[in-house]
């Protein structure tokens, strides 16, 4: 069993490769073959429990004693679009800590923006079935930020090209994923600006699925209590819905990201970038070393 279920982390952990063609089939349900299908459309309602989370919820967890999840990199040029930062991500719908950190983009985006347009997803059947949210197909408008998101497998088993990576995209992990900024190849894939980097597992929703160091499953390990319960316990993590599964780890993980952003954006918006969930977020970023 202990075998088993390394050679499972190993294959969400790791990152497969494109080569750079053309899509090969697959879709957001990852069944069928040929052109991917639509995806399925979120909820007006579940989108905003997770982009409208409330700013009290966020002072309130902070950064609970947690150092950031990110590569604070110097020297390198400013990733945007527009005259606006840019946050890139790549991921898949098959992979768990994918599945994880999106409830966490959602709800720091959702502080500088809106999602039109989101769509709904189930990590793979082999890597803990966890419901959560696609950016295939999705759209994201802000007068802050430019987003860019890439799916680029399915759910499907083995994994199908959803998104083939762009040259540029490309060229971000090809620089990122590797040292000093990295020390494997991994998804998913977090770029805030070519400033903070993160590749792989994202250290504090991990233990979400499973944890490494006790080799168990953790709480939303085989669709734990379901979309809808998990948008809740991440919209009021203190609740006993929220406790049961850790949801505050979604929160600290989104108030990195909210303080990553503001310090690219000039503040804005203040509401956000004053706050003090962020404020604390910021002093960890600003006590790590750069590298590069």
């Amino acid at each position: 069993m202990g075998a088993v279920v390394a050679l499972l982390v190993v294959l969400v952990v790791v990152k497969l490769t494109s080569g750079g063609g053309a899509a090969v089939g697959g879709n957001a349900s990852g069944s069928g073959r040929g052109a991917p299908a639509r995806p399925s459309i979120a909820p007006p309602a579940l989108v905003r429990q997770v982009a409208e989370v409330p700013s009290s919820v966020f002072d309130a967890v902070g950064t609970s004693g947690n150092p950031p999840p990110f590569t604070v990199a110097s020297h390198q040029r400013l990733l945007g679009s527009g005259g606006r930062p840019e946050v890139v991500y790549v991921g898949a719908e098959y992979c768990p800590y994918c599945a994880l950190l999106r409830y966490s983009l959602v709800a720091a985006l959702g502080r500088f923006g809106t999602f039109p347009r989101l769509a709904t997803t189930v990590s793979g059947d082999s890597d803990g079935r966890i419901p959560t949210f696609s950016f295939y197909g999705s759209s994201y408008s802000s007068p802050y930020l430019a987003f860019t998101p890439v799916e680029e497998y399915g759910r499907s088993e083995p994994p199908r090209v959803l998104e083939p990576l762009s040259k540029r995209v490309s060229g971000l992990l090809e620089r990122y994923e590797r040292p000093p900024f990295a020390s494997s190849q991994g998804i998913p894939f977090l770029d805030i600006g070519n400033r903070y980097l993160a590749v792989g597992v994202p250290r504090y929703l991990a233990t979400l699925f499973y944890d490494q160091t006790t080799g168990r499953f953790g709480p939303l390990d085989d669709g734990g209590p379901g979309r809808s319960a998990i948008a809740s316990a991440v919209h009021a993590p203190a609740s006993p819905l929220g406790r049961s599964i850790d949801a505050a780890a979604f929160i600290v993980e989104a108030n990195y990201v909210s303080a990553a952003i503001c310090s690219l954006d000039g503040s804005r918006p203040k509401a956000v970038c004053g706050s003090s969930g962020v404020r604390k977020a910021a002093l960890a970023l600003a006590a790590e070393r750069p590298v590069g």
